[in-house]
């Protein structure tokens, strides 16, 4: 179990990289930036689709795509200066906390597997 989590972690960082690498080439133009972004893009789905072979589809893919909403919105706000407005801190927060529930729910399905089996 886990190294599903570190294929999880693993496609989140590298989605992040994918769309912080995508910001900075369609400002640029570089092509070598855009072949980074499709490499990064690709590697996280090779990632998350080897995280659910043993994480919960439904469980991965909330995690996965809101923490990197919630990661890349960090880098946007200081790496290229995004100034947040209240509507998006709130939804940022609503994100956050729906990722700890999911999270927390999915873990007390094995403590009760677990529990179960003793």
């Amino acid at each position: 179990m886990p190294l599903a989590w570190l294929f999880l972690m693993l496609a989140v960082v590298t989605e992040v990289v994918g769309l912080t690498v995508m910001k900075a080439a369609s400002a640029s133009g570089s092509y070598f930036g855009h072949a980074v972004m499709y490499a990064s893009i690709a590697l996280s789905y090779i990632f998350l689709a080897r995280a659910v072979k043993t994480i919960p589809v439904g469980v991965a893919y909330a995690i996965w795509e809101g923490s990197g909403v919630a990661l890349i919105t960090l880098v946007s706000v200081f790496v290229f200066g995004h100034v947040l407005s209240g509507r998006e801190m709130l939804g940022l927060t609503m994100a956050v906390a729906g990722i700890l529930l999911v999270n927390a729910g999915d873990s007390d399905k094995e403590e009760a597997a677990e529990g179960a089996a003793s």
